[in-house]
């Protein structure tokens, strides 16, 4: 009789062994209200060009026009085409469904190179359901799993994006010398992938190239006013400017301070934000 109690229970120890290892919520480490929990939204920020679109592999040079896209907080994006510019909202559904929202953009007429990259740029946002990151690369899915863009990124630091952007920067200082406060000092604003303002005298607008952490301004060009004042050289200090802005290739934000300079010589170029 003992033998068979003997027997019986540690038949019923193995049944209960079995089916702990068996249980979803001890098995493997796993614990039970971790069931179906929500898997972490993914966080988007910084700046990144395109380097893939619908399966072709794009042109990179220095002289093609490129296709850009900035997370902002609050699932705010912006971005260029290659030829207008563009800013919206992510739309997301749980997460695992991201999408672009309605996209404000500038209507500015392309043609050539530029005009098909636009092309292929607002068919990717457009088809783009997921958005996932893998180091530096982010990659645009469609609904099926396809890969509509890959980009890689210029900067991951957040104050490239919504600090640089949306604000005029007031020269105030052009190599080691302050500028009067009360002269018509040089000014810029950015955008993505391009750069505008004023030498003091003459306008001026082009390209603003970022890779591998440096700063670079490409194709400039000005209007040709003659300028007068009564505070200043407002010629000597356009040519000045303009000859250090073509040799930059730093560029570095410390809060409401823009310093951009060059490896190559000892022009620095000090800004401070205002309007």
């Amino acid at each position: 009789m003992g033998s068979r109690l003997s027997k019986t229970g540690i038949a019923l120890a193995l049944c209960g062994l079995a089916a702990l290892a068996a249980s979803p919520a001890l098995g493997h480490g796993v614990h039970s209200h971790a069931k179906g929990a929500p898997k972490p939204v993914l966080v988007l920020e910084g700046e990144f060009v395109a380097s893939e679109l619908n399966g072709r592999r794009l042109n990179r040079g220095e002289d093609t026009p490129k296709a850009t896209l900035i997370f902002l907080p609050n699932d705010g994006v912006r971005g260029s085409t290659g030829c207008n510019r563009f800013s919206g909202k992510l739309v997301r559904s749980g997460a695992k469904s991201t999408r672009f929202g309605p996209l404000a953009l500038t209507k500015m007429a392309c043609i050539g190179p530029a005009k098909n990259l636009e092309v292929q740029m607002l068919s990717a946002l457009r088809a783009t359901n997921q958005i996932s990151k893998f180091g530096s690369e982010v990659r645009l899915l469609a609904a099926n799993g396809r890969v509509v863009a890959r980009l890689q990124t210029i900067s991951a630091r957040p104050e490239t994006g919504l600090s640089l952007y949306g604000k005029s920067w007031t020269l105030v200082s052009l190599n080691g010398q302050t500028l009067d406060a009360q002269s018509a000092r040089p000014h810029v604003t950015f955008e993505p992938n391009r750069i505008s303002g004023s030498t003091g005298c003459n306008q001026f607008s082009g390209v603003h190239q970022r890779a591998d952490g440096k700063s670079r301004f490409l194709n400039m060009a000005q209007t040709e006013r003659a300028c007068l004042a009564a505070i200043g050289d407002p010629m000597a200090t356009e040519a000045a400017f303009m000859a250090a802005l073509s040799q930059v290739d730093q560029f570095s934000l410390t809060g409401n301070q823009l310093t951009l300079k060059s490896s190559g010589s000892p022009d620095v170029l000090v800004f401070e934000a205002g309007n």
